[in-house]
Order: C-alpha cells, then sequence, then structure tokens
C-alpha cells in the first residue's frame, strides 16, 4: 500500500491534469503517429526546436483541414 500511495503521489500532476481536461487516448496516439511519421520523413533533424516547430505547423495544419471539412 505504502508503494501505492507513493506512486499516486508522484504522479499527481499528470492524473488532475488528465482528471481537468480528458482529452481521449486515440487523439493521443494519433498524435503521437504523426510525429512518428514526420521523424522518418525527415530523416533526423539538426536541433529539437526545429522538431518541434515542425510537429507544431502538422498540427495546426491538420485541426485547421478538420475545421474546414466540417465548415463545409
Amino acid at each position: 500500500m505504502e508503494k501505492l500511495a507513493d506512486m499516486l503521489l508522484r504522479h499527481l500532476e499528470g492524473i488532475l491534469n488528465y482528471c481537468r481536461t480528458k482529452v481521449p487516448l486515440g487523439v493521443i496516439e494519433a498524435v503521437k503517429g504523426n510525429i512518428k511519421a514526420l521523424l522518418r520523413r525527415g530523416r533526423g533533424y539538426r536541433n529539437l526546436t526545429y522538431l518541434l516547430l515542425k510537429a507544431q505547423r502538422l498540427a495546426a495544419t491538420r485541426a485547421q483541414l478538420i475545421a474546414f471539412q466540417k465548415a463545409a
């Protein structure tokens, strides 16, 4: 029981964040898959900042595409 209590305390912030936002796990897996595909396509990036910028751009593009499809 002590191990369980310690683990819950260590992960308390993540548990509370999940309870506040409730992002479906399917969405998280889709984003993870898109980032992995981005890494395969890019064959390596020089720095982490550029990779994060590309991932953010990819997510923004897909979100805009979905919004446009729903509006049409």
